[in-house]
């Protein structure tokens, strides 16, 4: 017999479903942000960020990066999670794991391409999923 799972005894079949769903929403939505700003309004004011192998210091120094990496983007011609799992913890907690292909141009002229998987803890506050933490490795250039 299985044992039910924290998830399952705390949050109803219809909550479930409706978190899920804004969480896949919103990764979808941070995928595919056109700006630094919109990509760092999904995450945590203090979020732990470790990327490829490098663990930020801070979110002031990964928001840095971020608006860098930004500020060099022309294009993105590809954003795509492939697969993507919800774990739900409780109705303000879950985890979301995922698999993500990635391409895009940068102001050089530069194409990038990038594989991955992805994972964050989400926390919702004011009606709204956020990453607490985020990890993800790819395959494609160093420097994360």
């Amino acid at each position: 017999m299985d044992t039910p799972t924290r998830s399952e005894s705390s949050v109803s079949s219809a909550q479930q479903a409706a978190i899920e769903e804004a969480i896949t929403e919103m990764a979808w939505e941070h995928l595919r942000s056109a700006n630094a700003e919109t990509a760092l309004s999904y995450y945590e004011p203090d979020a732990l960020v470790a990327s490829n192998g490098v663990l930020y210091a801070s979110f002031e120094e990964f928001a840095r990066h971020v608006r860098e990496f930004y500020r060099t983007l022309r294009e993105i011609h590809v954003a795509v999670w492939d697969q993507m799992h919800v774990d739900i913890v409780s109705a303000q907690l879950a985890v979301l794991t995922a698999t993500f292909r990635w391409s895009s141009t940068d102001t050089a002229g530069v194409r990038t391409t990038l594989r991955g998987v992805w994972t964050a803890v989400l926390v919702q506050r004011d009606g709204r999923w956020r990453m607490r933490t985020r990890h993800e490795s790819f395959t494609g250039p160093p420097g994360g």
